[in-house]
C-alpha cells in the first residue's frame, strides 16, 4: 500500500488540503459524526497511521461523478448521425470516388495538402495555416 501512495503524493496532499479528515479508529467509534460531516461536506478522508487511505462520500456526489464520467449517448448519436449524413451526398461520393481513381502519388499529395503541408523532395513538412 506504501508504494501506491507514495506514486501519487499531489493527489494525495490536494485531498488532505481540500476534504476532511478522520483516522480508521475514529471512523469506528464516532460513525455518528462521520456522517454528519460526509452530509454537510460531501466527502471525507479516511486515514491511517496519518495516511489518507479512502475517501467516504454521500451518494449524491458519487451519483454526481458517476454522471459526469459517462458518455452524453444522445450527443454521441447526434454527431455520428451529422457526420454519416455528410457523408451520404454528392459531392461526398464524387470525392470517394476520385480518391480511389488516384494513383499513389497523388494520393499521398491529396493527403498532404488535407493536412495542410506541403511536399518537399519526396516527403511531407507541415505548413503553419493562416489566421
Amino acid at each position: 500500500m506504501a508504494a501506491v501512495l507514495s506514486s501519487r503524493p499531489d493527489s494525495l496532499e490536494r485531498l488532505a488540503r481540500t476534504l476532511p479528515s478522520i483516522s480508521a479508529t475514529s471512523l469506528v467509534t464516532g460513525m455518528q459524526k462521520v456522517t454528519r460531516t460526509v452530509m454537510a461536506e460531501g466527502a471525507i478522508v479516511i486515514t491511517r497511521h496519518d495516511e489518507p487511505t479512502m475517501v467516504l462520500m454521500s451518494v449524491d456526489r458519487y451519483l454526481k461523478l458517476e454522471q459526469a464520467a459517462a458518455p452524453n449517448l444522445d450527443a454521441l448519436t447526434r454527431q455520428f448521425d451529422d457526420m454519416f449524413a455528410r457523408m451520404q451526398g454528392p459531392d461526398s461520393a464524387q470525392a470517394m470516388a476520385d480518391a480511389f481513381a488516384m494513383g499513389p502519388e497523388a494520393l499521398g499529395e491529396a493527403a498532404v495538402r488535407a493536412v495542410g503541408g506541403t511536399r518537399k523532395a519526396g516527403r511531407a513538412v507541415k505548413t503553419p495555416k493562416a489566421a
